[in-house]
């Protein structure tokens, strides 16, 4: 395939994945612990009341089945960075099962292609922002600005390889081409 190339970016965990997953586990275990408590206090009183157990051993198994489909989903994220010819394609995959495109633009849209110096980003008014960076060190970010025919100025927050890059020069415009060709060598 010609003008093909591709990079997959792990996202790095940050604390509010892991807030999340604790939320999660604590919205189950909360409520089994409080249907076990109302069951050992109708043993210690003398009713044999088998509802509070059953309903709890419900619970739990649907809390596991829960925790098991939405943990990975949560913690296992990777964003694929595709050049596909003149058209610059970012896909969010979960947990290695579903891929879902966030954004495709074409590459010659793109006006302002830098690596980010400092946490500074460009102070002008974008209507979308997209951070495709994984929570990665900001030494290695890029930033893009590029106009979207439907939107308008767009900033786009991205971590890319000299793979991608080498991919993306042949598309850009030529002041940008000669930029990024001197500040990678």
């Amino acid at each position: 395939m010609e003008g093909f190339c591709e990079q997959v970016v792990k996202v790095n965990r940050s604390t509010k994945h892991v807030v999340w997953c604790l939320l999660i586990v604590l919205a189950y275990l909360i409520p089994i612990v409080f249907l076990m408590a109302l069951f050992y206090r109708g043993v210690m009183a003398g009713a044999f009341d088998y509802f509070y157990p059953l309903f709890a051993l419900v619970l739990s198994m649907f809390g596991a089945f829960t925790l098991w489909a939405c943990v990975p989903r949560i913690m296992k994220v990777e964003y694929d960075y595709s050049v596909y010819g003149s058209d610059f394609i970012v896909a969010k995959v979960t947990a290695k099962a579903t891929r879902k495109r966030k954004l495709k633009v074409e590459i010659k849209h793109i006006e302002t292609l830098e690596k980010l110096t400092d946490k500074d980003i460009p102070k002008n008014k974008y209507v979308k922002r997209y951070d495709f960076t994984g929570n990665h060190d900001v030494n290695e970010v890029y930033f893009a600005e590029f106009r979207l025919p439907q939107k308008g100025l767009c900033l786009l927050l991205f971590v890319p390889n000299e793979k991608i890059l080498e991919g993306m020069r042949p598309y850009l415009n030529r002041e940008l081409a000669l930029k990024l060709l001197r500040k990678s060598k």
